[in-house]
């Protein structure tokens, strides 16, 4: 019976100290498992702390851009100090690297070292500051037939390219504006882009003259790789007279570079597809100067004209610039707009301007008739350049500027 009474005890001695055993090797589990964790953030404390200290031993980066692939991977690229055949670090995909490729290399192996986005050119910058506004085409007054025109070519082949692949015609790559300035052509390109929601990239042909040779041309290479990048993107070029007139077998040197960069917008034109979601237009208020090149089909594919505008037209631009002036009493617009014959848009936008401050010089809140009746007589008598009345020159020399819409 003894023997039985040590046997069960040392059982239960040992079941005890099995147990203890096994709650230690827990604890000693939970333990490595925090030692484990406590490393790997040590672990990641010193691979930040060794990137910065190689960043601050580092020289920093050169900047380039690729010319062409070469062999076994590696790339000629030009750094403006020179040119290098540089090999790419394996942590790239060098499928992305192409040429054009804008990319960084190491100052002391001039290997690529990553990919930088491409570079916008200030000059292109300073074209997209301007947005085209919120303008719908109810704010044009006289030009539906334009409209007309300007959307079937610029906005339908944007908005619905496939409906030209079904009628197997091809899309209008660029359009011409040309009439007399204050008519509109401007504004109406503006309402294009704020309908559609696309890019709107507007430079004035003669701001592509400054700057030494050929800046010119590279800038005109600038605005079509942007607007091939951020498609869909409309290209509008005001005054286009100032570059693309016609072209002299002589001429001074600042003539030959305004042929080049004409012959270079050309190349841009024709290197681009009807498909692509790119479209310029182009404005001016003098045609007749303009190089047949410029003018020819595939180039400028259809031309619109913006004339004076006539009786109805004046009627419909006058109720559009009045419709925000508080007005008092009935309005004869139709005495107005028989006083105005010859008046542009902006010479009829002025005139409700001259009403309203009219109205402010006589100490009234409202324009009554007789401030819009004596505005087109005060306005015919002066030489501006849009109406035409050329038998007031001789009689009136003060002139007053009237801004185009």
């Amino acid at each position: 019976m003894s023997n039985e009474t040590d046997e069960t005890e040392r059982r239960r001695s040992a079941e005890a100290e099995y147990r203890k055993k096994l709650s230690d090797l827990k604890d000693v589990k939970a333990y490595i498992h925090l030692a484990k964790m406590d490393k790997k953030i040590l672990e990641d404390e010193l691979a930040e702390t060794e990137k910065e200290l190689e960043h601050l031993r580092g020289c920093g980066y050169q900047v380039a851009h690729v010319i062409k692939p070469y062999d076994n991977g590696r790339f000629i690229v030009d750094a403006k100090v020179s040119r290098y055949i540089a090999d790419c670090s394996s942590k790239l995909d060098k499928e992305k690297i192409k040429a054009e490729t804008r990319v960084f290399l190491d100052n002391r192996t001039m290997t690529i070292m990553g990919i930088l986005p491409p570079e916008l050119d200030p000059e292109v910058q300073n074209m997209l500051v301007e947005a085209p506004g919120n303008i719908t085409f109810d704010a044009l007054g006289g030009l539906s037939d334009q409209i007309q025109q300007l959307r079937e070519s610029i906005e339908l082949p944007l908005l619905n390219p496939e409906i030209f692949r079904t009628v197997g015609v091809r899309p209008h790559k660029s359009v011409l504006l040309y009439g007399p300035p204050g008519n509109g052509k401007t504004f109406l390109a503006r309402a294009i882009a704020s309908n559609i929601g696309a890019k709107f990239m507007k430079v004035v042909a003669s701001a592509l003259l400054i700057g030494c040779h050929g800046e010119g041309a590279r800038l005109i290479r600038a605005m079509f790789r942007y607007a091939r990048e951020h498609q869909p993107c409309i290209i509008f070029i005001d005054e286009i007279d100032a570059i693309g007139g016609r072209r002299l077998a002589m001429g001074s040197s600042g003539d030959r570079e305004v042929q080049r960069i004409l012959v270079e917008l050309l190349q841009q034109i024709d290197g681009f597809n009807e498909f692509d979601q790119v479209k310029v237009i182009m404005a001016t208020d003098r045609r007749d100067t303009l190089d047949p090149t410029l003018l020819r089909p595939g180039r400028i594919d259809r031309q619109i004209e913006f004339p004076l505008p006539n009786k109805h037209a004046r009627m419909q631009i006058l109720h559009i610039h009045s419709a925000e002036i508080a007005k008092e009493g009935e309005i004869d617009y139709e005495a107005v707009v028989n006083l105005s014959e010859g008046f542009n848009g902006a010479d009829l936008r002025n005139v409700c301007t001259e009403a309203g401050l009219s109205a402010l010089r006589a100490d009234r809140d409202c324009v009554i008739n007789e401030d819009f009746m004596k505005v087109p007589t005060s306005l015919s008598g002066v030489p501006t350049r849009s109406c035409g009345i050329e038998e007031n020159l001789a009689s009136n020399g003060n002139c007053i500027a009237v801004n185009e819409i």
